[in-house]
């Protein structure tokens, strides 16, 4: 295979993503919540709300669900706070077998477009970036909790070269791809360190101190940019069980009533 296919093949899985179906709780969380729906670019997407109070909007991590934040939301619904949790793009039961950070922003800016005022936002891993990417005017918060999230676009390329044994050539040829496709300046526009020196509200940075899919340091890269913030490091977590972790759901619950 030449390296303009091969780079064209990694481009292709780099956008990829494992669809991971509902549980059983998942499945039943859902059965009651409102849903409603939006469309972007001519695909609906569907969004469940469930619980009274002040608006929180969690976001899921890469080849998940909305499922994973599903402890989280129950917690906050017990705190009488209103939770709102959707699929992203070609995640669980969304539309699509690829996604971008573009198109996953456009998702979460319309349906925040009819939530109104949002009180807080809670995010894993990539749903991190996601949030901050999507941050603006009309995607807004009093403050954000980022568990588990990357601190750059850099890793993202980095992780993913690394997990598929991608050649050197071959992964420089990908990065030259997205910033064809991004513009140059992705790097930036798409890295929650450097999102967050613009963002002046408070947050609350949540690690696990055994994530070895995220590195801790992502949190001190995080914190560094982000002035407002204070960082939360749990001893026992890893990467893909910190939403449901018991310390982790207190950290959020507690620090968002006490937000209030």
């Amino acid at each position: 295979m030449s390296d303009a296919r091969e780079i064209a093949s990694v481009v292709q899985k780099y956008f990829g993503i494992m669809k991971a179906p509902y549980d059983d709780a998942t499945r039943e969380f859902l059965g009651r919540c409102r849903c409603e729906s939006v469309a972007v670019n001519n695909k609906s997407y569907k969004y469940y709300r469930r619980g009274e109070g002040p608006t929180i909007v969690l976001v899921h991590g890469l080849h998940s669900n909305l499922g994973s934040m599903v402890p989280i939301a129950l917690d906050l619904i017990e705190q009488n706070f209103s939770v709102v949790l959707f699929d992203a793009p070609a995640h669980g039961e969304a539309v699509g077998v690829q996604t971008n950070p573009v198109e996953v922003r456009e998702v979460i800016r319309k349906i925040s477009g009819q939530l109104g005022e949002l009180h807080a936002i809670v995010c894993h891993s990539l749903g991190g970036l996601w949030a901050f990417c999507a941050w603006n005017e009309a995607f807004n918060a009093k403050t954000l909790v980022a568990i588990a999230s990357p601190a750059s676009q850099r890793f993202l390329v980095e992780k993913f070269v690394e997990l598929h044994q991608v050649k050197p050539e071959i992964a420089d040829g990908l990065a030259k791809q997205l910033e064809r496709r991004f513009g140059e300046t992705l790097w930036v526009d798409f890295s929650p360190s450097e999102i967050v020196k613009g963002i002046d509200i408070p947050g609350l940075i949540i690690h696990g101190k055994k994530d070895d899919f995220v590195p801790p340091a992502h949190a001190e890269q995080l914190h560094s940019s982000w002035s407002r913030a204070r960082v939360e490091m749990v001893e026992d977590a890893g990467h893909f069980d910190i939403p449901a972790s018991a310390k982790v759901r207190q950290l959020v619950t507690t620090y968002l009533r006490e937000f209030q």
